[in-house]
């Protein structure tokens, strides 16, 4: 079966970490997402900000 990397995120939105995110059998380019986490890579962070998740893209936002 085939996987990609997906970025996760916790339930405030902010960024957890990268994961894997399987190929749907039945859909053919399909993906089949865990719980709270999305294809959109975040973009790099440094200065103390992080990013954090706004339902359609990231922010990079002070903790």
């Amino acid at each position: 079966m085939s996987q990609k990397t997906v970025y996760q995120y916790d339930a405030s939105g902010w960024y957890m970490g990268e994961t894997l995110a399987d190929a749907d059998p039945v859909v053919v380019g399909n993906w089949l997402l865990p719980a709270r986490t999305t294809e959109v890579k975040p973009p790099l962070f440094t200065g103390g900000k992080m990013p954090k998740w706004a339902g359609y893209k990231w922010k990079l936002i002070n903790p």
